[in-house]
């Protein structure tokens, strides 16, 4: 496979491993029953952009291994289709009663464009060191990040991975409107930056992410909504992306619709 490199790593980076997280919902702080497990899942993602002029299939496999004695976990997703195609992998542990990453590194592939970001988290020094390299969708331009952004005091960080996990374990408080924010680390950008915008140089921030979740008035399933424009040149103003979860907190189905006439569709099974 070329490992070539796209920025277009959060246009589907971010709904992919917020939804294709390991989800296994233990009741909060009562992890002593199971000290150990391994699960698989596979996962199908649907990728329309400028109206259906290009479309994309995604067909991928989840692997998982998290010791709760130990208090540590690692995930691996792969996934493969015509055009398209995506790895994550990501390690992290349990610290002060939540999920926190250690280390994540993704490569996604979209008509032959690819992106490559690593990031590590050291919560000794409270530091997260950002690299991101990749191309524009249309122009192919370059962009680059390499920073060392540090972590306040009392300000938790999360990756998607954790953010979910901590969500399903029912260790991420939600606040007094109900809703659930945490920080993560993005690329530095202007707040109108275009898909083929780029700067000589980009830096790294924290910045809150929030998810707002309701029941769904037909099938009583939480839902959430996430504003995803704080990460993605392609995200609408307006229009959050759209989690659905089962009954046990595990995210089962991701709809966005994006700019240009993009949309993603991610559905989660379980083998």
């Amino acid at each position: 496979m070329s490992r070539r490199l796209i920025s277009r790593r959060h246009f589907l980076g971010l709904p992919l491993t917020f939804l294709l997280a390991p989800h296994v919902a233990w009741p909060a702080r009562g992890w002593a029953a199971t000290t150990s497990e391994e699960r698989k899942r596979t996962y199908t993602a649907d990728v329309g952009i400028l109206y259906g002029l290009l479309s994309f299939r995604l067909d991928g496999a989840l692997s998982e291994a998290i010791d709760r004695a130990a208090g540590h976990y690692q995930v691996t997703i792969a996934g493969e289709g015509d055009g398209i195609a995506n790895r994550i992998e990501s390690r992290g542990l349990l610290r002060d009663g939540r999920w926190v990453p250690l280390e994540g590194r993704s490569w996604f592939s979209v008509k032959g464009r690819e992106s490559r970001s690593e990031v590590r988290y050291d919560w000794v020094r409270r530091t997260v060191e950002y690299h991101f390299r990749g191309e524009t969708f249309f122009l192919r331009r370059l962009r680059i990040g390499d920073d060392l952004v540090q972590v306040p005091e009392g300000v938790h960080v999360d990756d998607s991975i954790s953010a979910t996990l901590n969500y399903a374990d029912g260790v991420w408080p939600a606040r007094v409107d109900g809703s659930y924010e945490t920080y993560l680390v993005r690329r530095k950008r202007m707040d109108n930056e275009g898909p083929d915008d780029v700067q000589r140089l980009y830096r790294a921030e924290l910045v809150p992410f929030a998810l707002k979740v309701d029941a769904d008035p037909v099938s009583g399933k939480p839902t959430a909504l996430c504003d995803l424009t704080g990460f993605s040149s392609w995200a609408k103003k307006g229009e959050p992306a759209r989690v659905t979860f089962g009954r046990d907190r595990r995210p089962e189905l991701m709809s966005m619709s994006l700019i240009l006439g993009t949309s993603v569709k991610i559905e989660l099974r379980s083998v």
